[in-house]
């Protein structure tokens, strides 16, 4: 008998540091370019989310916890947050351009109409970016099924909630001051370099 239970408790180790590795960079993230600690809960709190959705499915489907299938969610966490930063970075433009007296719940409902329904489907595009592995057959099949399936069902998990609680979580994180990009040395600093090469670039069209 092979017993690979020390294996497989080893990968859920890995899958732990990887959950609190990308918790750490998103908030680092939202602390340098946004200036503002709490927008990084928004993110932080809808990965575990997202991660505890895959593992529903898996056990509605009578899936077990093998170094594939959690090697699938790994692959996933990454792209996950990628919503909620886009939905936190624009609420932050809408609030910078409020007026004095407008709704900040109106702000961060219209950043989110603005944005979700494009972030909606490309998070969807990703998903279904790993439906040709559940065409293999035999061995191969049987061994990168559950990766496919995990994968699946995180990414479908993050394409959800980045309509449903993400910017519920806006609402309730995203409160105080928010610093506006220009003020932000940061911001200002990556802008200084980056307008020189556009501009070069877009007079030099037919070399790029």
């Amino acid at each position: 008998v092979y017993d690979r239970s020390d294996l497989i408790h080893r990968a859920i180790a890995t899958l732990k540091t990887t959950l609190i590795e990308e918790s750490i960079i998103v908030a680092l993230v939202c602390i340098v370019f946004l200036f503002h600690v709490r927008s990084a809960l928004v993110a932080i709190v809808m990965l575990p989310i997202g991660v505890l959705i895959a593992f529903l499915a898996m056990q509605a489907l009578g899936m077990n916890s093998n170094i594939m299938s959690l090697g699938g969610i790994a692959i996933a966490i990454g792209a996950m947050v990628d919503a909620a930063v886009v939905m936190i970075e624009n609420a932050h433009k809408h609030l910078e351009r409020l007026g004095p007296g407008e709704s900040r719940t109106r702000a961060i409902v219209d950043a989110c109409r603005e944005v979700g329904p494009a972030l909606f489907f490309s998070l969807l595009i990703i998903t279904v970016s790993f439906l040709p592995v559940f065409t293999l057959e035999a061995q191969e099949g049987r061994l990168f099924a559950p990766l496919a399936w995990t994968k699946t069902f995180a990414m479908a998990g993050a394409a959800l909630l980045s309509v449903t609680l993400v910017p519920v979580l806006m609402l309730l994180f995203i409160r105080g001051r928010v610093l506006p990009e220009a003020k932000n040395p940061v911001n200002r600093f990556l802008i200084w370099i980056y307008r020189p090469v556009i501009a070069a670039v877009m007079r030099s069209k037919l070399i790029t």
